[in-house]
């Protein structure tokens, strides 16, 4: 009989249900964790880049160069421009930019060639002379005009004034009684259709009176009424009588203003015809004077476009430019092959005793520390070999900026030193040195209330954080680029010098990369 064994089966179910529940929570917290953390860091990267981004420098010990400097070109006061008064290509060039040259040195030499302006003025001399002729034989010109131009006669302007008033005054006085016979002749016309009017109205006033009288004669010998057709025949012949008169009496008035206006007519014909006299004596005069003036006029263009085409001819052969004044060439516009042009510089010339001057903006801070007086030096004191000296000579608003920059401007004298020449100058006190100094644009705040921020490091388990804190300092000296300060500001402590927007005490920022 085989032996039996008792087999006994352990049941774990349990044991192993509650490990892995124990498991799944750990794995949870895990995950809860680990989220919480990137969710911390992503959410302090995103604070981060949204803070201010500042660059920083430290406080360290430097130099403070007080001095005001500027950049400016040299000009010359009443520089005196060499120009030629025609067209000539230049064969050699006598002189160079910078040399002295005494008046009537010569500057360049000319080819021997007419002149653009020499051959212009020959076409010119043809032209004029060519009008001459042609008006002087126009035929319309008197010839006592002719002789005495030819001649070269001339009245002054006496003489054409009086010859002008007397044929004027003829005239006027001709005018004058031709308007007076004219005016006669109309009074008289005008007297003689009113009395015409007149002596008919007169005559024809009793032929009403006359036919009535004949018509009651008529009616009375139709009657038999022989006592007043007796009456009548009186009246009638009287009527008759009378109106015989007053014809006769127009007709004389009549011819008598007829006769007026025939005289008067006779007189009008002798006053227009003196009248016509008088004018083309005027017209003649007038004529003659205008036409003696132009023909000398014509004849003075022709001497001066000789006298210029001589002097033209004279320059042509063998011709130099030479210099009117004594003084510093500072310019030189053309070269050996160039051609210049009429009243074109050539040349410009410093002259002897008249001021070069440079000028340049500066801050009005800075030009306030400055009186007209003050003496510059060269920023490069080896650029000048020579003895060299600039004296400010004023101080005035920059139109720019009148506000917040003035223009200096210095009287240069160096032999060294032509016009249009780039020059750096400086002026004030010496470099001194501090323990602290930071850029000007680290400090900030008024005239009362200077101060820097400063960054404070603060450590955590996420990273490091920066805070801008303020520091009350005291300006001691400043540059164009550095400022000494006092503080209480611990050995190489950072200072903003820039940020990307506005920063107050207190903020947290982040630094630039040349900041850290």
């Amino acid at each position: 009989m085989s032996e039996e064994k008792e087999i006994v089966v352990e049941d774990n179910a349990p044991k192993k249900e509650k490990k892995d529940r124990k498991d799944i929570v750990k794995n949870v917290a895990i995950v809860f964790l680990s989220i919480m953390l990137i969710l911390t860091f992503f959410s302090n990267t995103i604070m981060n880049y949204s803070l201010p981004q500042v660059a920083t420098t430290y406080v360290e010990r430097g130099e403070i160069n007080p001095q005001i400097k500027g950049t400016g070109d040299v000009s010359a006061e009443d520089p005196y421009n060499v120009t030629v008064k025609e067209s000539r290509k230049i064969s050699g060039v006598a002189v160079k930019e910078g040399a002295h040259v005494n008046k009537d040195d010569i500057l360049f030499y000319l080819d021997d060639m007419e002149s653009d302006e020499l051959v212009k003025e020959k076409e010119n001399l043809d032209a004029l002379e060519l009008q001459y002729e042609q008006a002087l034989f126009s035929g319309d010109i008197p010839d006592e005009v002719i002789t005495k131009v030819r001649k070269g006669k001339k009245s002054t302007y006496d003489n054409y004034q009086a010859e002008v008033k007397s044929v004027t005054d003829k005239y006027n006085e001709a005018l004058a009684a031709d308007n007076a016979a004219q005016a006669k002749i109309d009074e008289i016309t005008g007297k003689k259709d009113y009395d015409a009017a007149g002596n008919a109205y007169e005559a024809a006033t009793p032929g009403y009176t006359l036919d009535q009288a004949k018509a009651d004669l008529a009616d009375a010998q139709a009657r038999g009424d022989e006592e007043r057709a007796a009456d009548l025949q009186n009246k009638i012949a009287e009527l008759e009588k009378d109106q015989g008169q007053l014809t006769n009496y127009g007709t004389q008035v009549d011819a008598s203003n007829s006769q007026k206006l025939a005289t008067a007519t006779a007189e009008k014909a002798k006053t227009a015809a003196a009248l016509k006299v008088a004018e083309e004596e005027k017209t003649k005069v007038l004529g003659s004077v205008k036409t003696e003036l132009a023909l000398n006029d014509l004849k003075d263009k022709i001497a001066t476009s000789k006298e210029k085409l001589s002097k033209l001819e004279a320059e042509t052969t063998g011709a130099t430019i030479k210099s009117p004044v004594d003084g510093i060439v500072s310019s030189i516009a053309k070269v050996a092959g160039e051609t210049t042009s009429a009243e074109e510089p050539v040349a410009v010339i410093q002259v002897d005793g008249k001021d070069m001057t440079v000028e340049f903006s500066v801050p009005t801070e800075q030009a306030k520390k400055l009186k007209v007086g003050d003496a510059a030096k060269p920023q490069n004191p080896y650029q000048f070999k020579e003895e060299f000296r600039a004296i400010l000579k004023s101080i005035k608003n920059d139109k720019t900026d009148p506000a917040g920059k003035k223009v200096l401007t210095f009287k240069v004298e160096s032999s060294e030193v032509t016009p249009g020449q780039s020059l750096s100058l400086q002026i004030g006190e010496r470099s001194k040195e501090y323990d602290m100094v930071v850029p000007n644009n680290a400090v900030k705040g008024g005239s009362s209330d200077k101060h820097v921020l400063v960054i404070k490091e603060k450590h955590s388990p996420l990273g490091n954080r920066y805070i801008a804190t303020r520091v009350d300092v005291e300006v001691v000296a400043q540059d164009d680029k550095n400022t000494a300060i006092n503080a209480s500001l611990d050995e190489y402590a950072y200072v903003i010098t820039t940020a990307s927007k506005a920063v107050n005490p207190g903020d947290q920022v982040r630094l630039s990369d040349e900041g850290r």
